[in-house]
């Protein structure tokens, strides 16, 4: 029976995470040719290789991300038994990693992460990112849940589970001064500044789809896919934006923005994507079961 080298674990992890043996051998104060003989006695351990050679880099190997995802939960769970420890509470809190796509209004993960947190006691990281490279994450296990606003793709469907949580109306909005545009919306607002998502967004491409149908050219003069960047510019009278109500009610509440029209048949779909695991997250089967998972929220 092979038994886990627990050194071998770091080393490989500081390898990884620094991108190569010299800066991993800087942050261990381990020389370099006893880490790379490390590696390689680790490599044999597991029966693969865990980095291929690109240049002067070195690249995770299939294999090498799985050991990574791996390595990453057990410092997670390690770091979590000294704080419980220390702290006296005595009571383990599951690790949820959340990917978040970027382009999504915060308060929908707000209202996931209470309803998480209510349904299971957790710790629950979050990153942000596009939906592609968030869903090659979780294909790879590096993330427990995706948030996005679509459905994934075919070729990334193997492994993957998903289902819409919400579809959430979109509408434009704007500072004060846009208010004479309520008038003859949506035709008023041709030639008028917007803000729109980068072009590799869903929703972008769902908006200039109905901005061609109601033959109406505003003037793009920004793109920005976070949602919290739109608000910011939109409040400070660069342009307009499309957005879901729930991402600007705390702005339409400050009078900072005032709504000017609806894109009927437009909608934010919300989805959760989860991987099918050998070892199930515990919060994500809970999660799983939760019919509505956004109960009572403004969401």
């Amino acid at each position: 029976m092979s038994w886990l080298n627990y050194h071998h674990l770091l080393y490989f992890r500081t390898i990884a995470n620094e991108g190569g043996i010299a800066r991993a051998s800087e942050k261990l104060n381990v020389g370099q040719p006893a880490l790379s003989a490390q590696l390689k006695t680790f490599e044999s351990t597991l029966g693969h290789e865990l980095f291929e050679r690109t240049g002067r880099k070195l690249v995770l190997t299939e294999a090498g991300r799985v050991v990574l995802a791996y390595a990453n939960q057990i410092s997670d769970l390690g770091n979590e038994l000294l704080q419980v420890l220390a702290d006296g509470s005595l009571s383990r809190r599951v690790m949820v990693n959340v990917g978040l796509q970027d382009c999504l209004p915060k308060k929908i993960v707000v209202a996931i992460v209470h309803r998480m947190s209510e349904l299971f006691p957790c710790k629950i990281r979050i990153s942000e990112g596009h939906a592609s490279s968030l869903l090659t994450e979780l294909a790879h296990h590096n993330l427990d849940l995706v948030i996005a606003n679509q459905m994934p793709f075919a070729e990334d469907l193997k492994g993957l589970r998903s289902r819409r949580i919400a579809s959430l109306p979109i509408a434009f909005f704007g500072a004060p001064k846009f208010s004479s545009l309520k008038k003859n919306f949506p035709h008023s607002l041709s030639g008028q500044p917007i803000v729109m998502p980068t072009s590799h967004s869903r929703t972008r491409h769902e908006v200039e789809r109905w901005l061609s149908e109601q033959r109406v050219t505003p003037q793009i003069v920004v793109e920005a896919q976070d949602t919290a960047v739109q608000k910011s510019l939109a409040a400070s009278g660069v342009g307009l934006i499309a957005v879901p109500l729930v991402a600007v009610n705390d702005l339409l509440a400050d009078n900072q923005l005032i709504a000017l029209g609806t894109l009927h048949g437009v909608m934010e779909e919300v989805w959760l994507c989860t991987a099918e695991r050998k070892i199930p997250n515990p919060v994500i089967e809970v999660l799983e079961t939760v019919k509505d998972l956004l109960g009572d929220s403004e969401v």
